[in-house]
């Protein structure tokens, strides 16, 4: 059977001018029976086009910067993280091109769930621990392991059926999450503080977005694995629909 590209923006390290992705990713991916491709991180809407033409899904990863609060008509806050203005701009013009692909899925993970939240219109909290009260603990320093905390998930969604109960215990390295939920979004999983961290798409279409990182662990978590293998389902139907 042949196997479907997956698309993944890159990441791009100014200092040694290196450009790439986390392992994870695309262990993940090939683990599931996809193919990852790799998208350059570029503000040039016909390259990324190419690219688009040629894959059956897109996984939007994380990413060590924060969204320019701009996208989302907002000031940006005290605690706001480094700008990456190219990466910005790299995920919402796939989204764009995603949006007249209607078979073709979407994976967020953490940074992803941001971009897709903010292009279909949404916002964002800027910094977790100044502006959620009582908030639970999002992420850690650089030098201690991931945080972990429990997420409610609702029982009729696709997360939902797919994790097959109601909470679930997930890794957390973000300071930023979804506050205003964007266009046919619908959030489906909260921590115990409120904190949106999953959605997804209300049309029927596979797009789906989390704010936790299931490709850290997914060899030791069943749930992840049924993420990435419903997902890599989703494009190997695209791919024989071509």
């Amino acid at each position: 059977m042949e196997k479907p590209w997956i698309g993944i923006p890159t990441r791009y390290h100014e200092k040694s001018e290196y450009i790439g992705q986390i392992r994870h990713y695309l262990d993940a991916i090939l683990w599931a029976g996809g193919l990852p491709l790799m998208i350059p991180t570029v503000d040039d809407r016909a390259i990324i086009a190419d690219y688009i033409k040629r894959v059956d899904g897109v996984l939007l990863p994380g990413s060590p910067t924060d969204i320019d609060p701009k996208h989302y008509g907002a000031a940006a806050h005290d605690r706001l993280g480094k700008l990456y203005p190219e990466r910005d701009a790299t995920d919402f013009a796939i989204l764009d091109l995603v949006d007249s692909e209607p078979n073709m899925p979407v994976l967020g993970i953490c940074f992803g769930i941001q971009s897709l939240n903010v292009h279909r219109g949404g916002s964002l909290v800027q910094d977790i621990p100044a502006l959620v009260e009582s908030a639970v603990t999002h992420d850690e320093d650089n030098d201690k392991p991931a945080a972990r905390h429990m997420v409610r998930i609702a029982e009729d969604s696709l997360i939902g059926r797919l994790a097959g109960r109601a909470q679930l215990e997930v890794n957390s390295y973000h300071h930023q999450a979804v506050e205003k939920p964007g266009r046919n979004l619908r959030p489906v999983a909260f921590a115990n503080d409120g904190v949106i961290e999953a959605v997804e798409d209300t049309a029927g279409r596979f797009i789906v977005g989390v704010q936790w990182h299931p490709e850290r662990g997914w060899k030791e978590d069943p749930f992840s694995k049924t993420l990435f293998s419903a997902f890599i389902e989703q494009a190997t139907l695209r791919y024989n629909q071509r």
